[in-house]
């Protein structure tokens, strides 16, 4: 699905999912607005979607499917290719095009000790 210019959708994004499929395709220049809300757990650690770092995660941070953003982070990626921070809130003008697909930032394999969802809104602008 395309969304028109100042049309939006919002998504569940779900931390147990390596891949949260959007159905939205965005296609080269479109510019959106990324707006995260509420909470998900990594294991029994509770997060927003602009993810935490501590001690203890950071000697494990090579691990990470996007190893420079904080664990559970909200990232976004076209095509299941290219990685880009979201988190609570971002806007972003797109060189390349796809479909999008968001996860929560965590280690391949781990995903099933995360549980709930963080609801994205997603706002073409341009």
């Amino acid at each position: 699905m395309r969304l028109a210019v100042d049309e939006f959708k919002t998504v569940l994004i779900y931390s147990g999912k390596f891949w949260n499929d959007t159905s939205i395709e965005i296609r080269t220049g479109e510019e959106y607005i990324f707006e995260a809300e509420g909470k998900w757990k990594d294991w029994m650690l509770e997060q927003d979607a602009d993810g935490y770092s501590n001690w203890y995660m950071n000697l494990y941070n090579n691990l990470k499917r996007s190893k420079k953003n904080k664990w559970f982070s909200l990232m976004g990626s076209l095509d299941k290719r290219d990685l880009f921070l979201i988190g609570k809130s971002k806007q972003i003008l797109f060189k390349k095009g796809g479909l999008l697909y968001c996860f929560a930032n965590d280690v391949c394999g781990f995903y099933w000790n995360n549980s709930g969802y963080v609801k994205l809104k997603i706002t073409r602008v341009k």
